[in-house]
């Protein structure tokens, strides 16, 4: 009885963690939608940008002060900033694709990049190619291409396709490059202000260049920007930073698996989009490859088995052992790259 009694606290905080990553996932969808609608206002793709992610900025460095920012070298504030040009780029692509294709076909070309970050991984030697790797690759290749030919031939634009697929290979880059950074010297918070201000800071430059930064929008076309900053980042991001403190970057990023099905959810519903049964299959396939990818974390799934205190606390010395904790408390080795910068931002 006491056992039982001991374990409902950690479920309960699994159930907690469990919400909020699911959260997470549904507001990292939500900004395919927001981004059409902007763009069906009237608002240009660099003004939906600038005033997301300046707005996120000072926002996401408000929690971060009131959090404790901790020591911040100068080489990693700077390494973060920077980090911040090729995700605006990005993010982007992202949008530029929406402008040309639908919000659930651009998601799902997206989405490869967790296939990606594996394949950049195995390129640079950081990981061992494996049976379960190459066949989650071989899964996401061929889903893509499902996804591509569901269609029909002449009924996607193909440089709506390339930006989307773009956009992946640019985020697959981020991640590698963004996971040794964040989580071990620079907490993610911290990381995710920068990023945040890095592209915002890069929005306003190009648009200001280019002539095309227009803050003279619509209302609805404000009402978009702002729910993109405030729902589709910066609750997105520290909903999901709630969720990894309660379940690990492991388990939480099995979660994000559910933005992919929630954002062709919501095309559906408001913007009226369908996928054929052709594409809805390499979508399957698509998530199914990320899935495999993090097959390690869905065997560690325990909060729905009972567990003994004392099994707990010996696997919890173990895992100790096999992963020391830096001085701040965080363990130093915190998951896959695409894990990682997952918990600073989001793809689009």
């Amino acid at each position: 009885m006491s056992s039982i009694a001991l374990t409902d606290p950690i479920r309960r905080r699994e159930r907690e963690g469990a919400l909020l990553c699911g959260c997470s996932a549904v507001c990292f969808a939500a900004a395919m939608v927001l981004a059409k609608l902007g763009h069906g206002v009237g608002a240009s793709t660099m003004s939906l940008l600038t005033v997301r992610f300046m707005l996120a900025s000072v926002l996401l460095w408000a929690a971060a002060l009131s959090a404790g920012v901790g020591t911040l070298r100068r080489r990693d504030a700077l390494v973060g900033f920077l980090l911040g040009l090729p995700y605006a780029g990005q993010t982007a692509l992202v949008f530029t694709a929406l402008t040309r294709i639908d919000a659930s076909l651009t998601e799902l070309l997206v989405f490869t990049y967790p296939a990606l970050v594996v394949l950049g991984a195995i390129a640079l030697r950081h990981e061992a190619p494996s049976r379960r790797r190459l066949a989650a690759l071989a899964l996401a290749m061929g889903g893509v291409a499902l996804v591509l030919a569901g269609a029909g031939a002449g009924t996607i634009d193909p440089l709506g396709a390339a930006c989307a697929l773009g956009s992946a290979l640019i985020y697959a880059g981020y991640a590698l490059a963004a996971g040794r950074v964040v989580g071990t010297r620079v907490s993610p918070l911290t990381f995710s202000a920068l990023l945040c201000s890095g592209a915002g800071v890069a929005f306003v430059l190009a648009g200001s260049a280019a002539g095309s930064l227009r803050l003279a929008m619509t209302g609805r076309g404000w009402a978009c920007a702002i729910a993109l900053a405030l729902c589709s980042t910066v609750l997105a991001v520290t909903t999901f930073l709630a969720g990894v403190a309660r379940l690990g970057v492991g388990r939480a990023s099995i979660l994000t698996m559910l933005e992919p099905p929630t954002t062709c959810a919501l095309a559906f519903v408001v913007l009226g989009e369908r996928l054929t049964a052709v594409q809805a299959l390499g979508g399957a396939l698509v998530v199914s490859a990320a899935l495999a990818l993090q097959l390690r974390s869905i065997r560690s799934l325990a909060p729905w088995r009972f567990r003994s205190p004392l099994r707990s606390r010996r696997s919890s010395r173990a895992r100790a052992r096999r992963c020391p904790t830096s001085p701040d408390g965080r363990t130093s080795r915190s998951g896959t790259a695409s894990a990682r910068s997952r918990s600073s931002t989001g793809t689009s």
